[in-house]
């Protein structure tokens, strides 16, 4: 048993070890299930994706207004592909409106102007637009920062925003989740936002080679639960009746064995 325990803590380390470096991101490996991501919904699918392609829908979110403005409270599209923040007065109060409404609207990114040179779109491009109720009045800049987050279908380097469609501007950002995500302060309002990359696209084999990777991580990560099974389920071990030993006085025979000698 000791030795089955070694080595199935010695294969966990090698599961270790070997998801971290078949993984597009360094992780550890949790085995919680195998469940594949969920597919990126796109407004203008890639050829590959038409066929299961779920198309996104403008999200609107309301929020009341007291004395001092909006409270902190998030928005966030249906799908979780863009999550917008508002801090304590990120949007300042406005008598006699009573609310304001946060409208997350999916665009084709190739209907807006042309990203800078080298970087290619991810994601969708979201317009993100604020309007106090019932004036209808735009914010285009809130009093204080707020967030913006959005995944996107592959993994991005660059977070863009422009406020007309047509020019661009880098935004700065980190990551966040497991579905490619950048996360930003949000400052304007009003305008698209989009993740872009600066990597050349997979060449068509990356498919099958991410397949092989899925399938090798499931074995890796089912062989020790095998194992532990194979190891709880082995009889336990009978032990053998000692040899005799040279010299050691001979067990005497029954009675009855005795009788039949004589005889």
């Amino acid at each position: 048993m000791r030795r089955a325990g070694a080595a199935l803590a010695l294969l966990y380390v090698v599961v270790a070890l070997a998801t971290n470096h078949l993984s597009s991101r360094p992780v550890l490996p949790l085995f919680d299930g195998f469940a594949p991501p969920t597919p990126y919904q796109w407004v203008n699918p890639p050829p590959e994706r038409a066929g299961d392609n779920v198309a996104p829908q403008p999200v609107e979110r309301e929020f009341p207004l007291t004395e001092n403005g909006a409270t902190a409270s998030n928005a966030t599209s249906d799908d979780a592909q863009i999550i917008v923040g508002l801090a304590e007065g990120s949007v300042p109060a406005s008598p006699p409106d009573t609310a304001v409404v946060v409208r997350m609207v999916p665009t084709d990114a190739g209907t807006l102007g042309p990203l800078p040179a080298g970087l290619r779109v991810v994601s969708n491009a979201y317009k993100v637009e604020f309007r106090y109720v019932p004036s209808q009045t735009p914010l285009t800049r809130m009093a204080a920062k707020g967030t913006l987050a959005m995944t996107a279908a592959e993994g991005g380097d660059r977070l863009l925003y422009s406020a007309d469609g047509q020019t661009w501007e880098e935004r700065p950002f980190r990551p966040y989740g497991t579905d490619h995500g950048l996360f930003t302060e949000l400052e304007a309002v009003g305008g698209w936002f989009v993740v872009a990359s600066s990597a050349r696209p997979a060449a068509a084999g990356r498919e099958a080679s991410d397949v092989l990777r899925v399938v090798l991580l499931v074995v890796l990560g089912i062989a020790p639960i095998v194992g532990a099974v194979l190891v709880v389920r082995l009889p336990s071990p009978v032990p053998a009746a000692p040899a005799a030993r040279r010299g050691a006085p001979r067990p005497r025979p029954s009675g009855k064995k005795r009788a039949k000698r004589r005889r």
